[in-house]
């Protein structure tokens, strides 16, 4: 039961307070690729037309926007032309620019004519405001170099790159198709064959260009283009995600810079490229492709909402959704692939992009076959003549199939589906718990874990039922957070098992329990409920660069709050605070991921 609390103090940050030491996760100002208005800070759609927003993810400010380009001769001074105007400026009289085909997150792409090989172009261009950072040129160039070994029939290279007139841009083959999020926005979602057959040559690219040691670091819809008279997938942007990083190595080969930030799209992004891991690699990429591939045969990428922080926060705690339980005509086997590229671990997907490949291959196969009804094979055995019923034989059938009967009673007793010597707890929390018989403890269940209870006669259901407890085991030395104990709750029949749950609640008051990621430059601690009577201080510091830190378990509240302190002056002077998170927390576990 969620109450609220009644605060008797509150504490305020006063505008030109100091907060450097501790910073929360933030984004840069973004442009719309559809409509080109403003997206504000946070918000993971354009407010004015809908369209899903790049969201660049930072835990410090950007780079200051580049150096206007000087004004072109003859102009006066009187500003900047516009971006085809430099970019024809740019490029030369060898190529003509002929109009501006679309715009993304973070460029503009305009069709060339090379007018001395007589052919199509496509020549995107960086928005200034992202690309122009310390370094960048250099990098932009090195990276290029690598990006131009990969050879491969689904990847779309690069002719050349270039910075002039004050812009950066790269030129590519010109395609005429559309991007699978153009698809996708059109039908909707695919079958499963149709997606496989955009789905496989995908991950021979990824397979080829993992091997050179590039990652793609942005695989989305937008970055899969469908070619018109084929219908062949390309994937493109291949590393560009990593050119528009400043926080990779510099040209020495160097320390990150300190103004890093991750760029992506956070409906597709790992939970490691989400929490800005430095050293990314390829099974980032098998996450993106999973949550792609989960859109194209459900309609809907795994994890989306109201703000790119409420999305990322989805990718690092929520369940991991399965595409089947949405579409019924989704193959298990493809469901249970994508499930493993979205693990939360990098340990726990694939760990190539061959692997995921060869899992898709043998479903596709094992799947082919055509599904024969029970009555046809029982009427091809009675006409081949492979079985002959003897009335001599039929005892020993019926006394085999009893003694198997009488053995599946048994094994279903000891595992506690018939019977009533026999039940289980299940441990929904996140922290173990000891199962404790007339104050002694008689077993440990894991978070998450089930244990088997041989109860004795007259105990379980109407009994001495009321002796057994649960007891929290809190994390940390000496223990953090709130002290849970209480009565085992009543045996509920659960797939024919009866199931005692264990969950955040005691006595009608629920819990929960934060799970703390620190994105910030220092050591934070942390209060609970600060202001209230409720309050209480972990007294644990979470180091920098901690993910998911567990920190026990607090009494919940309608408007429960967090306050996140530098550990050099615990409990005093500015902090970050975390409120309005209590509809997020899991029923269950109490479970919940705060970011700071």
């Amino acid at each position: 039961m969620l109450r609220p609390y009644i605060s008797v103090a509150s504490v305020a940050i006063a505008p030109n307070a100091p907060t450097a030491n501790l910073t929360s996760v933030t984004t840069q100002q973004m442009i719309c690729p559809g409509c080109r208005a403003e997206i504000p800070l946070g918000s993971a759609f354009c407010p004015a037309c809908g369209n899903p927003s790049p969201t660049v993810i930072t835990n410090e400010r950007v780079a200051a926007p580049p150096p206007s380009s000087p004004a072109p001769e003859g102009s006066g001074g009187q500003g900047v032309r516009p971006t085809a105007e430099r970019l024809a400026r740019a490029l030369g009289p060898k190529y003509q620019v002929k109009r501006l085909v679309g715009r993304g997150g973070f460029a503009e792409v305009y069709e060339l004519w090379d007018h001395d090989l007589d052919r199509r172009l496509a020549c995107k261009v960086l928005h200034p405001e992202i690309a122009w950072t310390p370094g960048m040129l250099v990098r932009f160039r090195q990276e290029a170099k690598a990006l131009a070994r990969l050879q491969h029939p689904a990847i779309l290279p690069i002719h050349f790159t270039g910075d002039a007139e004050g812009l950066v841009y790269y030129v590519m083959p010109f395609v005429e198709g559309e991007s699978l999020a153009d698809a996708l926005r059109r039908r909707r979602s695919y079958s499963a064959e149709e997606a496989l057959q955009i789905a496989e040559p995908i991950l021979q690219a990824l397979a080829h260009a993992h091997a050179q040691g590039l990652v793609h670091r942005d695989i989305k819809p937008d970055n899969v283009m469908l070619e018109a008279n084929t219908g062949r997938a390309l994937l493109v942007d291949f590393g560009i995600a990593k050119l528009l990083d400043p926080g990779a190595a510099t040209a020495g080969g160097g320390a990150k810079t300190a103004t890093g930030f991750t760029v992506g799209t956070v409906q597709y992004m790992s939970p490691e490229q989400a929490l800005g891991a430095p050293n990314l690699d390829g099974r980032s990429d098998l996450y993106a492709f999973g949550a792609m591939l989960f859109q194209m045969v459900t309609g809907a990428p795994p994890y989306d909402g109201n703000s790119s922080a409420e999305i990322v926060g989805k990718h690092l705690a929520d369940p991991i959704p399965v595409a089947s339980d949405v579409n019924a005509r989704i193959p298990r086997w493809l469901s249970d692939a994508i499930v493993k590229c979205l693990a939360k671990r990098p340990e726990d997907r694939f760990q190539t992009a061959d692997e995921a490949l060869a899992a898709l291959t043998r479903g596709r196969a094992a799947g082919s076959a055509k599904l024969v009804a029970a009555a046809t094979v029982e009427r091809q055995v009675r006409r081949s003549g492979e079985v002959r019923f003897r009335p001599g034989r039929f005892g020993w059938w019926v006394a085999g199939g009893l003694a198997l009967v009488a053995g599946g009673l048994l094994l279903a007793r000891g595992a506690g589906f018939v019977g009533t010597g026999v039940a289980f707890a299940h441990n929904a929390l996140v922290e173990p718990v000891e199962i404790l018989l007339d104050g002694a403890p008689i077993d440990t269940v894991r978070p998450e874990g089930t244990a088997r209870l041989a109860l004795l006669r007259g105990r379980g259901d109407g009994g001495s039922h009321a002796e057994l407890r649960w007891r929290l085991l809190r994390p940390g030395n000496p223990p953090i957070g709130e002290a849970l104990e209480g009565p085992l709750p009543a045996f509920r029949s659960l797939r024919g098992r009866r199931v005692a749950p264990i969950v955040a609640e005691v006595g009608g008051q629920s819990y929960f329990a934060p799970l703390v990621t620190n994105t910030s430059a220092t050591d934070i601690t942390i209060e609970v409920n600060p202001g209230t009577q409720a309050a209480v201080r972990c007294n644990c510091l979470v180091p920098k660069g901690a993910v998911r830190t567990h920190i026990g378990y607090y009494r919940l509240y309608r408007n429960s709050t967090i306050a996140a302190y530098n550990n050099a002056h615990p409990y005093a002077g500015p902090h970050a605070d975390r409120e309005g998170f209590a509809p997020r927390v899991a029923p269950r576990s109490g479970a919940v991921v705060l970011t700071f």
